[in-house]
């Protein structure tokens, strides 16, 4: 059963992700980076799942998308 995330909580998780720290500005460890992308690619729907971070171009949006873009369409599910 996915564990839907709030608008927020996505922002959060993608700014993260990207920058490999989290919001008080901790450098992830790799375990912690990893628990992150799990967390993202459990919390949506997309069938893209992590590629909608790491091969955004795969899931039709642009080579480097904005998080807000990678949000949305985590969110739209399609």
């Amino acid at each position: 059963m996915v564990e839907k995330l709030s608008r927020e909580e996505l922002v959060e998780l993608v700014q993260s992700i990207i920058s490999l720290h989290d919001r008080n500005e901790h450098e992830l460890t790799e375990m912690e980076h990893h628990e992150l992308v799990l967390k993202f690619k459990k919390g949506i729907n997309h069938p893209g799942g992590t590629d909608l971070i790491y091969y955004p171009e795969l899931v039709g949006l642009p080579s480097e998308p904005t998080v807000d873009e990678i949000v949305d369409l985590a969110i739209s599910g399609e």
